[in-house]
């Protein structure tokens, strides 16, 4: 159904699913007084456009339309008419926040493959009722690649447990099993329907499965040249009884799809496959960079197109679904601006246009704090990036950015990891925004085998980045970038098979944090977790230590309020003495790991160390190690401003772990605290130790605090009454016992403090 015709019934375009499921609006005013002790939800900070795929098939009574699925909240199947441009209908996917495959088989009903729910989603054209047809493989989190097949059946790919799978009305769901031992993805698929096979790109070891539907054989036909390279096959498409493979970093293949003979190759292709094949019986047309190309069947020959002057025929970016009207092409290009492309083979005459694909609410990715107290969020996915004014309670959207994954600050500029070509890049807030200019990268990480630049830290001219390896990949890496002459280290595999996630600079030390995961599609070599030292200046390895044996994952490290070293691991706080490596305390705090979102921060407002995992937001006593929980669900991201306000997303957690649905920017205010910069000393001091504990007793203040044995007094005996009057208080109070109360007066009594 990729091909269609052109008929003219004009068809009401219906509002009722938009009634129902309406998008939301982007932040408006919401009252932003910091009420100590309060959240305050700032609402949604954008509404954007994130469309993953499209395919140009029949819409009611035979209208030609295209179906695009886009990510949102939940996820959404839109349709729209590529001649007229109208928005004809929205469909929601329940349960799902976005689809990576979408396809319509002969008879007229469209399939949606979700995440994170891997569920497979069918919608009618004529009646425009979606149904959740459920999970086709039990455990998975995405389906890939769906392709019609014959008698109405749909075919598809999953992940994590790279499984093939099929739908027939009627009959249900069939598994047809794991394509590749050990491998997690079938990321595309395609369909001999006439001779019953099917063809899997297997990611990330590189395999390219032909599986014969009707005995099961199987057989990788993937060059042997590229078996075990990262560079995997990606999209795939079987156009005239040849296999077009698109490589996951965009190399173009042609293959024989019996015996994988490569027919091309030597090409560049961006886009979501190819397009079927043209009316004249042998173009196949797919994008390459910002440019249409077209292959020719009969003498394996390609090529850029041309218009009438010569010039290439240029998109607005990578095409991701394409079809044929009346001899002509049309396309929708590019996943973010609704993009679209009409080309006219005959006379050459192409025109760029746009489609109303509808803006939804998506996900908050990265949150951080300026040092002007704005804060600034980008989107997942989408890579918008929004900043907020606390004081008027409005987000106004900046600029696209690509997916960061991973921001830091360095004398008021913002350092921003972008994923998937591991980018570090620089942004100054005080010149206009400009990508390219302002920000502009710096370096990229990916030749050094790595996609996420995840944790930041910054000490004198230096910044230093944590980053986790490409698909495939193993071993992670510390860079060393010195903003003052602009000299680079990067230190693959500092810790053996495992990635760097949490930075924080202590003393004259870089402390990191890894996790023993390697790069998408990947089975972890290490055992457990490690916390390294590094030196500043060379980010050489000074040290490593085990703070939690069999952890998977260090998600953060922190200057404790103590002097200590504090750390996140699975789900359990640990205390570490810098001076020694060794751990002093381990908590086990409510709520299960969630990966690199966990958070600790120490709240510059009241010094509590504020744990944030699992959706929890725990305030944790430094010197008591006493926890207690401020929420316990929708709190994912934290980060703080340089008040000590906490921010972070909202999010919901579905069955299978997965947290969708955060689009919301929230903020707690901590509860007052009347001595700031408390004295933490683990004993309570009245000229000398008493040897008594010391604690928190009341608005913030420790009994350290209540003491005051730095002050001047003007009498020993002033100091000493003073110490009486104050322990006798806490006595009333139940925070003290008459014996300790007599240890710490006795203390001061025997000090010299006004005498």
């Amino acid at each position: 159904m990729s091909s269609f015709r052109r008929t003219l019934v004009p068809v009401a375009v219906l509002a009722l699913a938009a009634a129902l499921f309406p998008a939301a609006a982007a932040a408006s005013a919401v009252p932003t007084g910091a009420t100590p002790g309060t959240v305050t939800d700032f609402g949604v900070q954008q509404t954007a456009l994130t469309v993953f795929e499209a395919h140009y098939g029949t819409g009611a009574e035979n209208r030609p339309v295209v179906y695009g699925v886009q990510m949102g909240s939940p996820g959404v199947l839109s349709v729209t008419d590529p001649v007229t441009r109208e928005l004809l209908d929205t469909a929601y996917l329940p349960d799902s926040s976005g689809a990576w495959g979408i396809t319509q088989t002969a008879d007229g009903t469209v399939y949606a493959g979700s995440y994170p729910n891997a569920h497979l989603y069918s919608y009618d054209p004529q009646t425009r009722t979606t149904v959740d047809l459920g999970a086709p493989v039990a455990g998975q989190t995405v389906l890939y690649g769906l392709r019609p097949g014959a008698h109405g059946r749909v075919y598809g790919g999953t992940y994590p447990g790279a499984h093939v799978f099929s739908y027939a009305p009627g009959e249900g769901f069939r598994d047809h099993g794991r394509m590749y031992a050990g491998e997690q993805y079938v990321v595309d698929v395609a369909v001999d329907p006439a001779r019953d096979v099917l063809w899997a790109a297997v990611g990330t070891a590189g395999h390219l499965i032909r599986l014969d539907l009707g005995t099961g054989e199987k057989r990788d036909i993937w060059p042997e040249a590229l078996r075990g390279d990262a560079n995997y096959p990606y999209d795939i498409n079987l156009v005239g009884g040849k296999l077009f493979v698109k490589r996951n970093k965009l190399q173009g293949l042609v293959l024989d799809p019996d015996t994988g003979a490569v027919l091309a190759d030597g090409f560049t292709m961006g886009s979501r496959g190819t397009s079927p094949l043209a009316p004249d019986g042998r173009s196949v047309y797919f994008t390459s960079g910002t440019e249409l190309w077209r292959y020719d069947l009969p003498t394996d020959t390609v090529g850029p197109v041309r218009d009438t002057t010569g010039a290439p025929v240029r998109g607005d970016g990578a095409g991701i679904g394409f079809g044929f009207l009346d001899g002509q092409l049309y396309a929708v290009i590019g996943n973010y601006a609704g993009q679209a492309l009409r080309y006219d083979p005959a006379t050459g005459a192409s025109e760029r246009y746009q489609l109303p694909f509808p803006p939804q609410a998506l996900d908050i990715n990265t949150i951080t704090a300026g040092p002007d107290g704005r804060i600034w969020t980008n989107l997942y996915i989408n890579g918008n990036l929004a900043v907020l004014d606390p004081g008027t309670g409005t987000a106004i959207n900046v600029g696209r950015l690509g997916q960061a994954d991973g921001f830091g600050w360095h004398e008021g500029r913002m350092y921003q990891g972008v994923y998937p070509y591991g980018g570090v890049l620089v942004y100054d807030p005080a010149r206009p925004y400009q990508l390219g200019t302002n920000p502009h990268e710096l370096f990229r990480l990916q030749p050094d085998g790595q996609n996420r630049p995840i944790a930041f830290a910054s000490s004198g001219s230096r910044i230093y980045v944590g980053s986790t390896p490409d698909y495939g990949l193993w071993g992670g890496a510390l860079t060393v970038y010195d903003t003052a002459n602009g000299a680079r280290t990067t230190r693959r595999n500092i810790v053996a098979d495992q990635g760097v996630i949490s930075l924080a600079v202590v003393g004259d030390q870089l402390w990191a944090g890894t996790t023993i995961s390697g790069g998408g599609g990947t089975v972890p070599r290490a055992a457990e977790a490690k916390v390294f030292t590094a030196d500043l200046a060379t980010g050489e390895k000074t040290a490593d230590y085990t703070p939690v044996p069999g952890a998977d994952s260090i998600t953060s490290l922190v200057a404790g309020p103590d002097g200590m070293i504090w750390g996140l691991a699975d789900g359990e706080v640990f205390v570490l003495d810098p001076a020694t490596g060794a751990v002093t305390h381990r908590l086990d705090v409510p709520g299960r790991s969630s990966g690199v979102a966990d958070e600790l921060v120490v709240s510059a407002a009241d010094e509590h160390v504020y744990a944030a995992l699992d959706g929890y937001l725990h305030r944790i006593d430094p010197l008591s190690k006493a926890v207690r929980t401020i929420r316990d669900t929708q709190t994912y991201r934290v980060t703080q401003d340089g008040e000590g306000n906490l921010w972070f997303r909202n999010g919901v957690k579905a069955a299978n772990g997965a947290v969708q649905y955060g689009s919301h920017l929230l903020r707690y205010v901590p509860e007052p605290d009347d001595c700031p910069r408390s004295d933490l000393r683990a004993q309570v001091h009245a000229g000398g130790g008493s040897g008594v504990p010391n604690r928190y007793a009341e608005r913030g203040c420790t009994v350290n605090d209540l003491i005051r044995d730095e002050a001047h007094w003007a009498s020993h005996g002033a100091f000493v009454a003073h110490v009486a009057s104050v322990t006798g208080d806490l006595v009333e109070a139940g925070l003290l016992s008459g014996g300790e109360k007599d240890a710490i007066v006795a203390a001061g009594a025997r000090s010299g403090i006004g005498r």
